[in-house]
């Protein structure tokens, strides 16, 4: 079983290492403190006996707006609902903070996650040309809280 908790920096370590694994962009680990110091109510991990095996961080952009910067869950813990666990604690979170609306972008040829979001209540709102660095369009996606 598995907790979710906000993050520490001892787990920056294997933060690192989930991201590294889960997606393309490849992003310096000081980046990830940077976003934990931009708003620390927006980053969790999920955590089961001290191992970090997934998280969620974003930020707080306006006074009534969240992003969701990013989500990973470790290969071996995915489909367990782990990432519905994070993301539901970054909602609520961000509602509790005064938050009515969340934004977040995914790669427009990653259906399973586009899905995921979707079945959460996201929504597309609009096609973000060359968003990635490799070139890769993206969606923005919003949920109202």
């Amino acid at each position: 079983m598995y907790t979710v908790r906000s993050f520490m920096e001892r787990d920056l370590d294997e933060v690192y290492n989930i991201a590294a694994l889960s997606l393309k962009e490849k992003y310096p680990k000081d980046l990830y403190l940077s976003i934990d110091r931009a708003w620390k109510h927006g980053f969790f991990v999920a955590d089961v006996d001290g191992k970090t095996i997934g998280f969620i961080c974003g930020i707080k952009e306006q006074e009534d707006i969240s992003r969701v910067l990013i989500l990973a869950v470790h290969p071996l813990y995915r489909n367990c609902g782990i990432g519905s666990e994070l993301l539901k604690k970054f909602i609520e979170v961000s509602s509790n903070q005064g938050v009515t609306k969340v934004t977040l972008e995914v790669r427009t040829n990653n259906t399973k996650t586009i899905l995921f979001y979707q079945k959460r209540g996201f929504q597309v709102v609009a096609t973000l040309d060359s968003f990635y660095t490799d070139g890769e369009d993206g969606y923005k996606m919003i949920r109202y809280l």
